[in-house]
């Protein structure tokens, strides 16, 4: 990769230099007024709009089913939508929180869905991942939060097959 300097803020010392250089050649991110701002936290629109510009998600449409879509960005409205239609950010009330900093579980979670990852308890239960030595765990991700599948799949790897309606069917882990 060449010299890369869309952001004032992200010089090639900087750790996340080169990702971040390929995340906005991919088109992913694209700033704000010339600055990435890097060390500040994420927020859930931002993070829609990184799904969104994939390009796996569905198109935009109405807001009507949104209870907060009143605080939704303007520039982040067509790709708010398709997250929350697409399932990959879903919220148990009906809203969005679309400036709430999301989690590091919310990522893994939208990510797995974005790339078309469904895993589930009943998925891994199927192989027992959580008790192998070898697997990654995490001692604030317990097996009882929805986004432990997610986590634990993103963490480990493994091969797979996949069902006709997206669910991961975990065939072996793969330790590393």
């Amino acid at each position: 990769m060449g010299s890369f300097d869309a952001f004032a803020d992200v010089v090639p010392s900087d750790w996340h230099y080169y990702y971040i250089a390929r995340a906005y050649d991919a088109g992913l991110v694209q700033g704000f007024g010339g600055y990435f701002r890097p060390n500040d936290p994420v927020t859930r629109e931002e993070v829609a709009a990184m799904m969104a510009r994939m390009g796996t998600i569905l198109p935009a449409g109405d807001f009507s089913g949104f209870g907060d879509a009143n605080a939704i960005s303007d520039w982040a409205r067509d790709y708010v939508y398709p997250a929350q239609r697409s399932g990959l950010m879903i919220d148990d009330e009906g809203l969005f929180r679309p400036n709430a900093h999301i989690t590091r579980a919310e990522v893994a979670t939208a990510t797995n869905r974005t790339l078309g990852r469904v895993d589930s308890m009943e998925v891994l239960g199927t192989i027992n991942v959580a008790s192998l030595p070898n697997a990654r765990h995490f001692p604030d991700v317990s097996e009882s939060v929805c986004y432990f599948p997610s986590v634990l799949g993103a963490a480990n790897n493994h091969r797979l097959t996949r069902g006709v309606n997206g669910n991961i069917n975990w065939i072996e882990f793969v330790r590393n």
